[in-house]
């Protein structure tokens, strides 16, 4: 399944946290307990977030992704706070 990056998108349907996904490293900006609860509304189909397909610069990182067959998708709340996860693509839909 091919998403381009910036394509806004949303889980098919509401899951639990799965087992792959993981957060980028923010440097302490945000507690871990915030990272938690964004990840686990985005997997849930939260209306309010708003996410989309995030490019990978990094060859190393891409290739990583590739062979597990995640991609890399950014997660913002309506306050603000932003979270870069991984997302397995064929969890996930374009919305317009």
């Amino acid at each position: 399944k091919f998403l381009a990056v910036g394509t806004r998108v949303r889980v098919v349907e509401p899951m639990d946290v799965p087992e792959y996904s993981s957060w980028d490293d923010d440097h302490g900006r945000m507690s871990a307990s915030l990272k938690k609860r964004l990840q686990a509304l985005f997997f849930r189909g939260d209306k309010k977030l708003a996410a989309e397909i995030v490019y990978v610069s990094k060859e190393s990182e891409q290739e990583r992704l590739r062979r597990k067959g995640l991609i890399k998708v950014r997660v913002r709340d309506k306050a603000g706070c932003i979270l870069v996860l991984t997302a397995d693509p064929k969890t996930l839909v374009s919305c317009h």
